[in-house]
């Protein structure tokens, strides 16, 4: 019996590293490749000439980076960092200031903002006072270190209020298009090589941005910077990521995404956020799933298909927002200001020079900017893993973020039965709820496989849309048998004027399933397949195994909301639900049915209305094989409640099939 107990404990001590465990092949791949993050530019110059930081502008922690690095690109051979934010006229200003005798801050502050006049983010120009300093270090007669400025100055006096013509503003042609000829003209081209600072969308050398027109149409631009680059070069060219956000789909929230959803994170947590630069390609790294805007038009899109390589110096909560010059507007005029203010057509006109100076303030308030991605970060599970989708798109529906929980040790070589769950977002991680309650489902269904108790098992996590949750989880068939006046009340109050569940079932059905058995070992036969929800999602669980019979074939309907809409007094709601399952039930013989409910608060409502319902059931031929109902005293309707009874529908509809 000892024996016995030794295993037990020793294996459950393994499945609560099992998110580690999860993750065995990315860390491997890192603590085996991984370099300190200057250590790997270094390394990566010995066979090649060019590399391109991408960065998401104003983090000081990425521009302290650059900076610091210069002493031992010297030392590398490389003598020169290409910078976005300058002007290429001032070149011969800037080649002064470097090797000048004092560094003159005027002068720094005075070329930064003939390029920009809002960019008055003291790191970029620090690292120009960086390289100054070093040269004063170096002997007198040796070669210098050079900065580079890359762009010329937009001219914003000539936009016209339409984006569709803008080469008045861009008077010297396409920018990559400058940029990449002063990259050969200035380094390239003298033999020598250089490292490139500019954003992210400029840095891509093998990725082709997809673009999908009215008609879902794809073509593929390569218009980057790197791209340009790439082709002329192939090989000596290297883009490499600089740990930070990636741009959302267009009209879709939040802005911005975490990189591989969320995953790097998620690794670089495990490994104590150790800063790290590693090769991408088809590593575990470079395999993550990417689903930004960036894998518009690709199947199977991945980070690895939008960079070479990765540096990761700090996770999103600790990165610093830039400093500011002060003295940026230092004997400068409001009107020689507004003239030139950039991007005229991504906010509203600026009155004053106080008003601009704040709007370029807020830019770099990294709290508020990356509040998405730090406000709701990649959960965390006691056992197995979760994969994040985010913003999930759909033909029917709003898009939502997906969380699929995988149980420990999942292996592609197995196959799993699906369960679907409703209000994906409060089933894994209080820590992430809005009121710090959770399903515990993870801590549940890796318990009852282990158990043996029921069929290895993956947990399909279907965030609700929040203002329209209602509108998609009434079932919409039922409203049918309501009186009209009544029934146009509901829809316009409760529902918001939208009856969307036929919708969210399709989306389900077509969308999602597809995707989910195309992306993991699933069983995808019906006898494998359940749904489950509490509540509003004990409603839409009744309704999408009764609509679909042939794709579910069980539901577990937890303190179902028999009552539809508290407003509606009466009992016309629950009799229209009774009257539906009358017409609609599926056959007993292949379907099973949970239905429960507590004694406390709303769920103190339900009793009556289970009651008529389970007299139904009774009438249609269910059984005990096939259907059970249970009352909880002293349970409310909370994920309190629900997770300390979940463990009883799972086991009944997931039982062993070896059992």
């Amino acid at each position: 019996m000892k024996y016995k107990f030794l295993v037990v404990s020793i294996l459950f001590c393994l499945i609560a590293r099992s998110q580690e465990v999860n993750y065995h092949k990315e860390i491997k791949y890192l603590q085996d490749n991984g370099l300190e993050p200057s250590e790997y530019i270094i390394n990566k110059f010995r066979e090649k000439n060019l590399i391109l930081l991408g960065e998401d502008h104003v983090v000081k922690n990425n521009l302290n980076f650059v900076a610091q690095i210069i002493p031992k690109l010297y030392k590398a051979g490389v003598y020169n960092i290409g910078m976005e934010f300058g002007a290429y006229e001032k070149q011969k200003e800037l080649d002064n200031l470097i090797l000048g005798e004092n560094f003159d801050a005027q002068v720094s502050r005075d070329l930064m903002f003939f390029y920009n006049v809002g960019w008055p983010y003291q790191e970029y120009q620090d690292i120009l006072k960086t390289a100054w300093s070093f040269n004063k270090s170096l002997p007198e007669k040796s070669k210098k270190f050079r900065i580079v400025n890359l762009s010329y100055q937009y001219d914003w006096t000539a936009y016209n209020g339409s984006r569709d013509e803008m080469s008045g503003v861009f008077h010297k042609g396409e920018v990559n298009e400058f940029r990449k000829n002063v990259v050969i003209k200035e380094i390239l081209g003298k033999g020598e090589k250089g490292l490139i600072l500019c954003g992210l969308p400029h840095a891509f050398t093998r990725y082709s941005q997809g673009v999908k027109d009215t008609n879902g149409n794809c073509t593929y631009r390569k218009v980057s910077l790197g791209n340009l680059l790439y082709e002329e070069y192939k090989d000596q060219v290297f883009s490499v990521f600089l740990h930070g956000p990636i741009y959302n789909f267009p009209n879709k929230s939040p802005f911005f995404l975490s990189p591989a959803n969320g995953e790097v994170e998620n690794v670089f947590k495990l490994m104590s956020n150790e800063p790290l630069g590693f090769d991408l390609g088809k590593s575990p790294i470079g395999k993550l799933k990417e689903d930004s805007w960036f894998s518009n038009c690709y199947n199977d899109f991945t980070i690895g298909d939008l960079f070479d390589g990765y540096i990761f110096l700090v996770p999103f909560h600790k990165m610093e927002d830039c400093s500011i010059d002060e003295d940026f507007f230092k004997n400068k005029s409001w009107n020689e200001i507004k003239k030139q203010i950039p991007d005229p057509y991504w906010h509203e006109p600026y009155d004053t020079k106080k008003q601009y100076w704040e709007a370029t303030i807020s830019k770099i308030k990294l709290k508020e900017r990356y509040k998405d991605i730090t406000r709701i970060p990649n959960l965390t599970v006691t056992y197995g893993k979760i994969d994040r989708v985010k913003n999930f798109q759909s033909n029917y529906v709003d898009s939502r973020n997906i969380d699929v929980w995988l149980p420990p040790n999942y292996n592609d070589s197995e196959r799993y039965a699906v369960l679907y769950m409703h209000d994906g977002q409060m089933l894994f991680d209080s820590t992430r709820t809005w009121n710090n309650q959770e399903w515990k489902v993870d801590e549940t269904i890796a318990r009852l496989i282990f158990d043996g108790k029921i069929r290895n098992t993956i947990v399909v996590g279907v965030w609700n849309n929040g203002a329209y949750r209602h509108s998609e989880y009434f079932p919409q068939k039922p409203i049918n048998y309501l009186d009209r006046e009544l029934k146009d009340n509901l829809i316009k109050t409760d529902l918001k004027g939208k009856q969307q569940a036929d919708n969210y079932l399709k989306f389900l059905v077509e969308e999602l399933k597809p995707y989910i058995d195309k992306n993991y070992s699933t069983h995808t036969n019906m006898q494998n397949t359940f749904i489950a929800g509490s509540s509003m999602g004990g409603l839409i669980s009744m309704y999408a195994i009764s609509e679909y019979p042939d794709v579910y074939g069980g539901a577990a309907c937890i303190s179902t909301h028999w009552v539809g809409d508290v407003n509606v007094k009466g009992d016309k709601v629950p009799l229209a639900f009774n009257q539906y399952l009358i017409n609609n039930l599926p056959e007993p013989k292949n379907h099973k049915f949970y239905f429960d409910y507590g004694t406390v608060g709303l769920d103190s409502l339900y009793k009556p209305y289970q009651t008529k319902i389970d007299k139904t059931m009774n009438k249609k031929g269910y059984t005990i094989k096939n259907w059970i109902t249970k009352e909880f005293k002293g349970d409310d309707h909370s994920e309190a409640s629900w997770s300390r009874r979940l463990y009883i529908p799972l086991e009944f509809l997931l039982a062993n099939n070896n059992n």
